[in-house]
């Protein structure tokens, strides 16, 4: 089986040179028994610049989905996937997400070993999910912990993974399971990696934002958390001799006793590591839904609709101010007189 799949991964380029006849020879395989070659074809048709006719395309995948020999599509895992691809980026640009969730659910059952196997098609299932704006789905996915990954034949990118925790988080999110998107934001954050990537970086923001309405606070990351993204997040902060230098002080220490009156004052709302002085800046603890703030909220629209008449009435008043009149008709004569002659 490992023979025939390397026989067919080389007969990519003679399949595409032969376009035309490939739904013909799609009618002359049986799905159970040819799952391998009806996958390459499949996957040619889906790689080409432009597909003639999606409908057809689409209903073909799905069918092959359904039906193929799952023993089989094992030993191509790769293509497989490539193919789920192929097909949720082609949803995604005709905006008909909904259409390939049970599709992808049925590769998923296929392609695994276990259930607490994650594929590249995790992933795939979950940005439909989202974009359709239908979470239940995808959450016999995301409930289980993942134990293993599908190599996909060295294919698996990391992308992917990062993508499965961070569209997981944003779907509990929408849950309102506070709890389980910290979890998976926190494993989006904390992946090893050489260098920080976008998908870490949002996951971070939303990281930040789970945790203030869970917790209250910004819970710290693991320590096992990599260096790189520690530095990383060291750039949403500063150190007390940044702001010394910054506005001119002597030193961190006044610059520090400066940052400590701000808070007592409750100028800012921050907090200081003494360990490495760097300054964390927070949002506003208030939430807004006691009396007292709700007297102050009105006190303020108050003060706003009383400046608004106030100005009102300046503007009437210098509206009917002769001086202001008299400039105004003579700015407007200055125009007229400068303005050219339509007619020569």
């Amino acid at each position: 089986m490992t023979q025939l799949c390397e026989l067919i991964n080389k007969s990519g380029e003679l399949l595409a040179k032969n376009l035309s006849h490939l739904d013909t020879v799609l009618g002359a395989l049986d799905v159970q028994e040819h799952s391998l070659g009806v996958l390459a074809v499949l996957f040619v048709k889906f790689s080409m610049p432009s597909v003639p006719d999606f409908e057809t395309l689409f209903s073909q995948v799905q069918l092959f989905i359904s039906t193929c020999n799952g023993e089989h599509i094992r030993y191509a895992t790769d293509t497989f996937a490539g193919l789920c691809h192929q097909l949720t980026n082609a949803l995604v640009e005709r905006k008909q997400p909904l259409r390939g969730i049970g599709i992808l659910k049925q590769a998923i059952d296929k392609m695994q070993m276990n259930t607490n196997q994650l594929t590249s098609i995790h992933a795939d299932l979950c940005q439909l999910c989202l974009l359709a704006k239908c979470f239940k789905p995808a959450l016999p996915y995301l409930d289980v912990d993942m134990m293993d990954i599908c190599k996909e034949n060295g294919a698996y990118d990391a992308k992917h993974f990062l993508c499965y925790y961070y569209y997981g988080g944003m779907i509990y999110t929408g849950l309102k399971n506070f709890e389980r998107a910290l979890y998976f934001y926190e494993q989006a954050i904390t992946t090893p990696a050489m260098a920080v990537s976008h998908i870490m970086l949002e996951s971070y923001k939303k990281y930040i934002l789970v945790s203030l309405i869970l917790l209250g606070k910004v819970q710290q990351l693991p320590k096992y958390t990599s260096q790189i993204v520690g530095r990383f997040i060291k750039t949403f902060l500063l150190s007390l001799q940044d702001m010394a230098s910054r506005v001119q002080l002597s030193g961190p220490q006044e610059a520090e006793k400066y940052v400590l009156h701000m808070i007592e004052d409750g100028e800012i709302f921050a907090s200081i590591n003494q360990k490495d002085g760097m300054v964390s800046f927070h949002d506003n603890p208030e939430k807004y839904n006691n009396p007292a703030m709700l007297h102050n909220i009105d006190q303020e629209m108050l003060k706003c609709i009383e400046l608004d008449e106030r100005l009102k009435a300046m503007d009437q008043e210098i509206t009917v101010n002769p001086q202001f009149v008299q400039k105004s008709m003579g700015s407007q004569e200055d125009d007229s007189g400068n303005k050219p002659s339509s007619y020569s």
